[in-house]
């Protein structure tokens, strides 16, 4: 992942991705929202918009991004622009799913068996995408 611009002021993030990448960013998403609901929000506040509503339209966007260029091959970029909140939200689900909690399940499954990585692996994604949020 490389970012290509990052404009807090005018809520706007745009970063280069591989396919890969950017479906484990939906996926996590995807799974942290499911698991959490409407509780994703009290986890995550903000004073102008609700993260899980907001959330829930990502998982939409990504999921639309993810059809458009689902013939790409694995090395070539997409570029993905969305909102600084967006891209908040896609920060806060890698810290729900990474740090294991266990969302009140007593069997959950093995983050291999939902989306196809490992704790570690997994780490691996969420490092480079806290490398183009946060620096």
């Amino acid at each position: 992942m490389k970012r290509i611009l990052k404009d807090q002021e005018n809520d706007i993030l745009t970063f280069e991705t591989t396919r890969e990448e950017l479906e484990v960013c939906s996926k996590v998403t995807h799974l942290a929202l499911d698991w959490l609901g409407d509780e994703f929000s009290a986890r995550h506040q903000d004073t102008h918009e609700d993260p899980y509503e907001t959330g829930l339209e990502l998982d939409k966007k990504l999921a639309a991004l993810l059809d458009v260029h689902k013939d790409v091959s694995p090395t070539d970029l997409i570029t993905v622009t969305i909102r600084f909140f967006e891209a908040g939200i896609i920060y806060d689900a890698f810290n729900e799913v990474c740090n294991g909690l266990s969302f009140g399940f007593a069997n959950v499954p093995t983050l291999k068996e939902l989306i196809g990585y490992n704790k570690e692996e997994l780490r691996i994604f969420y490092d480079r995408y806290e490398k183009i949020y946060l620096n």
